[in-house]
């Protein structure tokens, strides 16, 4: 494992970081799924005992912050940077509000003290309610306390509004959705590089976009990459993008499976900076282009539009629909009529209430798309 200074959060940092949205889960007795906790142990400590030292959770990544507490004990806690998020949800309201769900979240993961505290996803709608709720105040008074080490944000925004935070508060960590597909989205290159100049670590969030510039990528983006390190796998390619570029320091990477975790630490034996050279992002530039072409939506099933009040299962939608606008010979109509319109799931199901838009890190305009999908899904009779 390739470890770097962190900043002043700490000495010895891992360069791959876990990211613990998407833990192992089994079905539970109602046919819903949940975290498998006894796998999500396994997967979490196995990744400490690989070198992995920086985990990440938030509140509202269902149980994940109960079963990251569990992991960390018999002495695993002493060995990690703890990273974890607080969400602004309706009902936060003030700043008691925040230090309750603090000590909820200490309780939860079993531990007196977050390293790291994450105001989640300062897009500008969450970033005026933070305001309102006196969240850096909140942040500070926490900090003294000895509650929280370390003081940082996430965000899904543009470039512009990224200014507006950075100037609001002494950040000690920025993460960002950060990959080559994502290189001219959101605070892009641009914003990664004014955070990196002003000494804040940058952690980068979805470096594999969702798992799309990972999993069954589409022959033609295969042959984009041409004779480009044939040794590497798309997974390894996505990741040298990103740990090329100095202004990195730790990339977070979630997994569901322990053979994932191996598949990345072995990726992150030799993570250096540096690694690329000017004709190399030229092939990336040409995979982007082919990889614009394809996805109609820019979905990572972050889940975070759920739940939908009307069940609608918007995240399984989008995948169907990107996934049959990338190959078109693995349409994925049958499985929309046969399983999520037979289960009431379907984009008919939506009210247009909009609750979830707002939600939406990807800034998806989800109602209208909705309706495009089922066009799409559906199959029609000659």
């Amino acid at each position: 494992m390739q470890y770097i200074k962190f900043g002043n959060i700490h000495e010895k940092i891992s360069r791959l970081g876990l990211g613990c949205m998407r833990l192992p889960q089994i079905e539970t007795e109602d046919g819903k799924k949940d975290f498998d906790d006894d796998a999500g142990i396994e997967l979490i400590r196995t990744a400490i005992d690989k070198g992995i030292n920086y985990i990440d959770t938030a509140w509202m990544y269902g149980r994940s912050e109960i079963v990251v507490g569990k992991a960390l004990q018999d002495g695993y806690r002493s060995k990690v940077i703890l990273a974890t998020k607080i969400w602004f949800s309706d009902k936060t309201t003030c700043k008691a509000d925040l230090e309750a769900a603090l000590q909820d979240q200490l309780s939860r993961l079993q531990t007196d003290y977050i390293d790291v505290f994450l105001l989640h996803n300062m897009h500008q709608g969450n970033w005026k309610r933070a305001l309102q709720c006196d969240a850096l105040n909140f942040l500070r008074e926490s900090k003294e306390k000895g509650l929280i080490r370390h003081c940082a944000c996430s965000i899904h925004e543009r470039y512009d509004h990224l200014i507006t935070v950075l100037d609001a508060f002494p950040w000690e960590m920025v993460m960002v959705q950060y990959n080559y597909l994502d290189k001219n989205n959101q605070v892009g290159q641009k914003g990664v590089r004014e955070i990196h100049a002003r000494g804040i670590p940058v952690i980068a969030m979805e470096p594999l976009h969702g798992g799309l510039l990972a999993q069954d990528v589409p022959q033609d983006v295969v042959d984009a990459f041409g004779d480009f390190h044939p040794d590497k796998n798309q997974a390894a390619k996505a990741f040298m993008w990103l740990y090329n570029q100095p202004e990195i320091s730790v990339i977070l990477s979630g997994s569901s499976t322990v053979e994932q975790v191996l598949d990345s630490i072995k990726i992150f034996e030799h993570a250096d900076y540096n690694v690329l050279k000017e004709a190399d992002e030229e092939v990336y530039e040409k995979v982007r282009e082919v990889w614009s072409k394809k996805a109609r939506i820019s979905c990572t099933n972050c889940k975070y539009c759920l739940p939908c009040p009307a069940g609608v299962n918007i995240p399984e939608i989008f995948r169907m629909l990107n996934e049959t606008a990338r190959d078109a010979q693995r349409s994925q109509r049958w499985l929309y009529s046969a399983i999520l319109m037979a289960a009431g799931e379907g984009a008919t199901k939506c009210t247009k209430c909009k609750l979830c838009e707002p939600k939406c890190p990807q800034f998806i305009p989800i109602a209208e798309k909705l309706e495009e999908a089922h066009e799409i899904l559906t199959y029609k009779k000659d």
